[in-house]
């Protein structure tokens, strides 16, 4: 775990700091100007690299770790679970990230897809272990849920206790990131459609129609939320990793069998008007596998952590507790 203010320290230019770019007027039109993008929580900020790019994660609080993933969609940052890991921070060591490609993370070129994904998830899981521990409780939100129970049903010994939140990879939301989904992907990125499609995903209203879905109530959505995944959607590449999601690409095909397999405890959290998940679909890999446990939060959709964040965050507690 590498913090970031020594990652900054050894990419700074030799003169100090200065773009040399921006002393000469001839180029200064090279120069892009972006929206900064605030850390979703004010933890110590640390990187964790990867072959593919640098991962931003942040820690706050002290004890167990805790390791908090957020989704994926056009917006996906970890902002999406600010509110439930400061609420964590208070008894445990939580570890907040950024996947790569959203967020304050890298947004590289990179052939995103479940392999690389399950690969990154290996690596923050080490990174985010504390002093001690060879095992991370983990709390994951919608599509990422699947490469948390792939990975927890291939090595038991390297999680504690599962919390996923509006999980997917079963029922009517599960995919098979095949031949279908690759040449979409490729026309996508080699036709320019890709960018064009991202551009209006990315529009302020469009990302308020589609958050206004995912609340059982529309008018529950934060404001604050709503002007962060818009500013993060102005990040350069942003497009890229949102286009292999669309594409299917990042659905894992093992997931299903993953749920029927897992030895560590797991509790499946589901709002009570569901849009992009299957709760009744989980009802029976919970009867068939005794570790599964269901729950539903009342009075929410998609996101119940943003829309009913006190209800959501005292089932996570209590079942991390025991």
């Amino acid at each position: 775990m590498r913090t970031r203010a020594a990652r900054c320290a050894e990419d700074r230019p030799p003169d100090g700091g200065r773009d040399p770019r921006r002393r000469d007027p001839t180029r200064a039109i090279l120069v892009v100007v972006t929206i900064p993008l605030p850390p979703p929580i004010p933890g110590v900020p640390f990187d964790v690299e990867t072959a593919a790019g640098h991962v931003a994660g942040y820690l706050l609080g002290e004890g167990r770790t805790v390791l908090l993933l957020h989704s994926f969609n056009a917006a996906g940052a970890g902002v999406e679970l600010a509110p439930l890991a400061s609420r964590l921070a208070e008894q445990r060591r939580v570890v907040l990230v950024d996947w790569l490609g959203f967020g304050t993370s890298d947004r590289p070129d990179a052939p995103y897809g479940w392999a690389l994904y399950g690969e990154q998830l290996g690596r923050i899981r080490a990174a985010a272990l504390g002093p001690g521990e060879t095992s991370v409780d983990v709390v994951a939100l919608s599509l990422p849920c699947q490469y948390v129970v792939v990975a927890a049903a291939e090595h038991p010994e390297r999680f504690g206790r599962i919390v996923l939140i509006s999980p997917t990879g079963f029922g009517r939301f599960k995919g098979s990131a095949g031949r279908t989904s690759r040449t979409l992907y490729r026309s996508l990125r080699l036709t320019g459609v890709g960018r064009l499609l991202f551009a209006v995903l990315a529009r302020r209203q469009v990302i308020r129609w589609f958050l206004r879905q995912t609340f059982a109530d529309p008018e529950r959505v934060p404001r604050g939320y709503e002007q962060y995944c818009w500013r993060t959607c102005q990040r350069p590449g942003a497009f890229r990793a949102p286009l292999a999601f669309v594409s299917g690409l990042l659905n894992d095909p093992r997931a299903e069998a993953a749920y029927e397999r897992l030895a560590n405890p797991t509790l499946l959290i589901f709002g009570d008007h569901p849009r992009f998940t299957d709760p009744a679909a989980a009802e029976a890999l919970v009867a068939a596998n005794g570790q599964l446990e269901r729950v539903t939060i009342e009075r929410a959709g998609d996101l119940p952590q943003l829309e009913q964040p006190d209800e959501t965050a005292a089932v996570v507690e209590g079942f991390l507790r025991k």
